[in-house]
């Protein structure tokens, strides 16, 4: 078992236990029953739907399972419609069952760059989007009574450079300011409260921020969705569609459907049958694993303070304990494209071990992947192209509070409610060079990284 660091109380410094308390390095990085699926998957398993025959038509067809065709189907259901959920995979296969779980209200951009990219007053009405939906996805668990670990566990922001502190402490002073967010400040002193390696100078807690199990929360969604009467179809992949008079055909591997109304609901897994939403959103592949189940105590060791926490960098790392309480889930490489997922595991370990060397020779039980979508102006978007609906972009630290609101808001446009939102762009943009394979990531990464590297971060 792997021991946690000490902590000098007089120096506050990280020290390292003895060579001989940890496992050996020559030991194997993996435990036995190593998964290269994700650790959520142990509790919420991904399963098939007992395969029925597809109706003839609907009401409504939502392509996707995930957070947001859950959302829309589930609004849409409730007040007495038809609903056909299209999944090409098991339900829930992508993003939904495989983030970080952890619900926060922001954007790509802090309301301080939106302040002065936008004037006060549109850039106000902009982050009331990251409130509204914050608010949604925390009512909807609660309201539902979904059990989910839904947990008020706070998010602790790790600053990498005095610039970086400085910053962080403006852009919360002025969310505290305009909405009346809570926050303090932590200092390098008293960092080990919340996070103890010596690789940060200090941070902020955020303390409304929450955290949930994303499979049980996706897996409780669901049960929502079918008790509500709508028919969830997997093993479904949707091949193309059309208008066809006032409504839609929808073409599957299994057969098709019409349609009065279509919602696209694919993010980063959206395909070729939406040519048009595929120019417009650039899937990111985010990496992660989980540990071994550990002693309380070594986990106590790293987060004492068990808050989700992150940090500035452009080349970001961010950990939390699972839910559970047994294990440290870390995550990192965001946006790179590794396909031997045992290679990125012990990656990803290495990183971890840099930060939380009082780890040891953990073992890695879990290793996984999924991906999100960006947007070319980094906004969520809800909209219609030619009579189709759609949400999409949700890529940057908030997926599951915009999937579920704006899935829900999709279906309250659909049944004539109104339904307004500040992401109600009127256009969604696009890259003429870009035809749904993002081949510019490697080089946007490069420049991140060269980003950090100008701050005096190192790897």
């Amino acid at each position: 078992m792997a021991i946690p660091l000490a902590v000098n109380a007089d120096q506050r410094q990280v020290v390292a236990p003895a060579a001989a308390n940890l496992r050996s390095a020559a030991e194997p990085a993996f435990m036995p029953g190593f998964k290269t699926d994700p650790y959520w998957w142990d509790a919420a398993p991904r399963l098939h739907e007992a395969e029925r025959p597809l109706p003839s038509s609907a009401d409504t067809v939502v392509i996707g399972s995930g957070y947001t065709g859950l959302s829309a189907a589930l609004t849409l259901a409730r007040a007495g419609r038809e609903v056909c959920v299209l999944e090409q995979e098991s339900v829930g296969f992508g993003a939904s069952s495989r983030n970080f779980g952890m619900l926060g209200r922001q954007y790509k951009f802090d309301l301080t760059t939106l302040i002065q990219k936008f004037g006060i007053e549109r850039a106000k009405a902009l982050y009331e989007g990251c409130n509204q939906a914050f608010a949604f996805v925390n009512g909807l668990i609660e309201r539902e009574g979904i059990e989910c670990f839904h947990a008020p566990s706070g998010r602790y922001v790790a600053a990498n450079t005095p610039a970086h502190l400085d910053g962080l402490e403006k852009e919360l002073s002025a969310r505290k300011e305009h909405f009346g967010h809570a926050f303090h400040m932590i200092s390098r002193a008293d960092q080990p409260t919340e996070l103890v390696t010596e690789k940060f100078i200090g941070g902020a807690v955020i303390p409304e921020h929450r955290t949930v199990h994303p499979g049980l929360f996706h897996n409780g969604l669901a049960e929502r969705v079918r008790g509500a009467g709508a028919v969830i179809h997997s093993g479904t992949r949707v091949v193309s569609m059309k208008r066809s008079g006032d409504g839609w055909r929808v073409e599957t591997s299994r057969g098709a459907v019409a349609a009065r109304h279509l919602v696209a609901a694919t993010n980063g897994y959206t395909g070729k049958a939406t040519p048009w939403l595929r120019r417009r959103v650039v899937p990111i592949r985010a990496y992660m694993i989980a540990t071994e189940p550990l002693d309380p105590a070594v986990l106590a060791g790293v987060l004492p303070g068990k808050r989700g926490f992150h940090d500035c960098a452009h080349e970001m790392e961010y950990a939390r304990i699972s839910p559970d309480g047994s294990r440290l889930i870390y995550g990192a490489l965001t946006g790179e494209v590794h396909d031997d997922l045992r290679q990125v595991a012990l990656t990803l370990r290495a990183k971890m071990l840099r930060l939380f060397p009082q780890l040891g020779a953990v073992r890695v039980g879990h290793v996984w992947t999924g991906r999100c979508a960006g947007t070319f102006d980094y906004f969520p978007h809800r909209g219609r192209h030619e009579g189709m609906h759609y949400a999409m972009g949700y890529c940057f630290g908030a997926g599951m509070p915009f999937g579920t609101w704006l899935g829900d808001a999709i279906a309250r446009g659909i049944l004539g409610e109104p339904a307004q939102t500040p992401l109600d762009h009127p256009e969604m943009p696009s890259n003429p060079l870009y035809w749904g394979r993002p081949w510019f990531l490697p080089l946007y990464l490069r420049y991140q990284a060269w980003l950090d590297w100008k701050d005096g971060i190192r790897a």
